[in-house]
């Protein structure tokens, strides 16, 4: 049997028509907070790309400047690589002059390389089989009887 005071239809609690317009009002309150840190934000976003586009532009003529200079610079010398074994071919036979060439080129860079390294700041060495291993997030779950 059911009950004479209606068991079927929902309850209204008694504080709820108190606490209602304090939650519409929290709520409209946090919603407005949420859109002016979203407006902040993107104010935030949109100044620092116009700064960066502004920048770029600014820099992009000495950036091509450099990239041409930075070709030029090479093909200036394996022109001079070139020379250098044209002109031992002179005294020595072509392959011969064009193997000294070579191994003289790759001994400064093998000089430079050891420059490089003696001059790399000191500390602990950058090595990746000691890495910290991330862990599962199962694995740093604790069981809740342990002690």
């Amino acid at each position: 049997m059911t009950s004479p005071s209606g068991a079927d239809r929902p309850r209204t609690r008694f504080f709820e028509r108190f606490t209602e317009p304090f939650a519409d009002r929290a709520r409209e309150r946090i919603e407005h907070a949420e859109d002016k840190v979203r407006d902040a934000i993107q104010a935030e976003i949109d100044a620092v790309s116009a700064s960066v586009r502004a920048r770029a532009v600014r820099i992009r003529p000495s950036a091509i400047a450099f990239g041409v200079a930075a070709l030029l610079t090479v093909f200036g010398l394996a022109l001079i690589v070139t020379a250098a074994v044209l002109g031992l071919t002179e005294v020595l036979a072509p392959w011969l002059s064009a193997l000294l060439v070579g191994v003289v080129l790759v001994g400064l860079a093998a000089g430079a390389a050891a420059w490089g390294r003696h001059h790399l700041p000191s500390g602990p060495p950058v090595s990746i089989m000691h890495a910290p291993q991330p862990l599962h997030p199962a694995e740093e779950q604790v069981h809740p009887w342990a002690d």
